[in-house]
């Protein structure tokens, strides 16, 4: 081994051990994992059927997190820590009323919501879930900024803590409740309410002065508006493409269909813990190297994660996909196992899904993120036009398939435009070069 190749390594392990990075991957390792366990607990004890009700009132959750991170964290993230230490108190006043307003509408939101579907879809039977609901929703929301804010302010220490009170009380508490006879999916909302409280409500004390100015209000609101008015749109129809199959399934096979969906969807989620780490660490690095090194260096660098991380990503679909009768068995039991199928094409759709990884870190490396914008719209255009033809057409196998289809034309749309982008900015690079190469004649 070189002396130079010593020292970067050595400098690699340095950063490891001493930066923020071990605790915040083990974070999303803890909370990855809790979820995990957490579904593979309830659809164990409350059956295809009841999960199933779960997975949808589950997924209206997801989507409102998905809305708070675009309104709300994303901003926080990209603002918070460029303020100077006088304007800081009013800066995160205006962000916590920012969080409480949206926290309280998606609760109001989604309680809407449940009044809807009990009028128009009575047969998926959620008359009873709207208190546990709303509290769940407000509680999962708030417990979820605070763990964001404590990684924006670089305090990942402090977001272990919160979550690991959170989570690792979540589990066992479900695991005790879901062997007693009347454990529900109102009683699970209940928990995972109260968990998220309880994280909440302990780490709040670490969060540091802050003062409610009505000039900050104004100026931080149009500040974070301008950031956050196109990912928002693009959050929703990330969110929207997937969901709108999934929520199609349940309407014409009724809710024991999204149990299926989710639960095969939970062991390929396995590969999340990876994904969602090298999507906090692999655009920003881009970028670093775009500034130093150009398009060139860039691309190597992406080009190595994908096939590292891409191989890796393959080769746990491929596991899964060759024995998924046994995962299936062995995670939820007997219930289960005749879907193989289902868990056959979501590790399919894991694995074209993880080309967004590198496709969207070069964009961003590059100050180009329209075609990201572009490419959602094209997939909700397609998911609204199909989601029903496919689940009413080819069932659960149908439903996975227009996520397919919908993963497949994001790709294209954005490595289109990635093409296109990356070739004009060689090009006067190339330019460049020729004429030196002239002039050196």
């Amino acid at each position: 081994m070189t002396l130079l190749t010593r020292r970067m390594l050595q400098n690699k392990m340095s950063r490891l051990c001493h930066g923020r990075e071990p605790s915040a991957l083990f974070d999303q390792a803890l909370v990855s994992g809790s979820n995990f366990l957490t579904n593979v607990i309830l659809a164990r004890a409350l059956g295809v059927s009841e999960y199933g009700v779960f997975a949808l009132i589950w997924a209206c959750v997801l989507i409102a997190n998905s809305l708070q991170w675009a309104f709300v964290v994303t901003p926080m993230m990209s603002v918070g820590p460029k303020q100077e230490e006088g304007d800081r108190p009013a800066y995160f006043g205006v962000v916590l009323l920012h969080e409480a307003i949206f926290a309280f509408l998606s609760a109001l939101a989604i309680f809407s919501g449940i009044i809807l579907v009990n009028i128009y879809v009575p047969q998926w039977n959620l008359k009873n879930l709207s208190l546990p609901l709303i509290f769940a929703t407000f509680c999962y929301q708030t417990q979820d900024f605070l763990r964001r804010y404590f990684f924006s302010v670089r305090s990942s220490n402090r977001a272990l803590v919160c979550d690991a009170i959170s989570y690792l009380t979540q589990i066992p508490i479900i695991i005790v409740l879901a062997h007693m006879p009347h454990f529900s999916v109102s009683l699970a909302l209940w928990v995972i309410g109260i968990t998220s409280l309880a994280g909440f409500a302990f780490a709040f004390r670490w969060i540091e002065r802050w003062t409610l100015d009505l000039d900050a209000l104004k100026s931080v609101s149009v500040r974070h508006w301008k950031i956050s008015r196109w990912i928002a749109p693009s959050a929703l129809m990330q969110m929207g493409c997937s969901n709108l199959f999934t929520m199609a399934a349940p309407i014409y096979y009724g809710t024991a269909a999204a149990g299926i969906l989710r639960a095969a969807q939970n062991i390929v989620g396995v590969s999340h813990i990876w994904v969602i780490g090298l999507d906090n660490v692999v655009p920003a690095e881009a970028a670093h190297i775009m500034h130093r090194s150009g398009v060139d260096a860039t691309f190597a660098y992406i080009k190595s994660v994908f096939i590292r991380w891409g191989l890796i990503s393959a080769a746990f679909a491929l596991i899964v996909a060759a024995f998924p009768t046994f995962w299936l068995h062995l995670v939820y039991g007997d219930k289960y196992a005749e879907y193989g199928y289902v868990l056959q094409l979501f590790a399919v759709m894991y694995v074209i899904g993880f080309l967004s990884l590198p496709l969207r870190a070069a964009l961003q490396a590059i100050e180009y993120t329209a075609p990201i914008f572009w490419s959602y719209s094209a997939m909700a255009v397609f998911s609204i036009l199909a989601a029903g033809p496919f689940a009413k057409r080819l069932g659960l196998a149908g439903a996975i398939l227009g996520m397919i289809a919908a993963q497949i034309i994001f790709q294209s749309v954005v490595g289109v435009a990635l093409f296109f982008r990356v070739r004009k900015e060689r090009s006067p690079v190339i330019a460049g070069k020729v004429s030196e190469s002239v002039l050196d004649q």
